[in-house]
């Protein structure tokens, strides 16, 4: 065999076994990513059905604050509406009863003072009157 061939089947066989050395090594790679990847999954396969119970119960959680946001919007509006209700009745107080108190109460203060002052005027008349046929007026006895 002459020397060129022989040099070739060498340089193809180192070449085979450098492929077979670089196959060896990858298929190694593979079977331990393989294994990783399963004790991902093992791992995957007792988290989800924690993840999937988180995820209903959130669920829940957000239904009832639902419900409860619904029910603090009508509480608002029930407190709106009765605040309002108690304005118009202080208003209508103010309108209807202080004030018509307070016309009154300035009225009765006018009839007192004007009765205060006919009262005083008469009596003093009638004191001067008095002192008059007590100092030997004219009067019939």
């Amino acid at each position: 065999m002459p020397l060129l061939v022989q040099i070739c089947i060498v340089a193809a066989t180192i070449a085979f076994v450098a492929m077979a050395v670089v196959l060896i090594r990858a298929i190694a790679q593979l079977r331990s990513t393989a294994a990783q990847l399963e004790r991902t999954m093992a791992h995957l396969d007792t988290t989800i059905p924690e993840i999937e119970r988180t995820v209903v119960e959130a669920r829940e959680v957000l239904d009832i604050l639902g419900t409860t946001a619904t029910r603090v919007d009508g509480l608002t509006k029930d407190f709106v509406t009765t605040g309002s209700k108690l304005a118009r009745a202080s208003s209508l107080m103010v309108n209807e009863v202080v004030e018509p108190a307070v016309q009154i109460a300035a009225l009765v203060k006018g009839v007192r003072a004007g009765a205060s002052s006919l009262a005083g005027t008469f009596f003093k008349k009638r004191g001067a009157d008095s002192a008059a046929s007590n100092q030997g007026g004219n009067h019939y006895e």
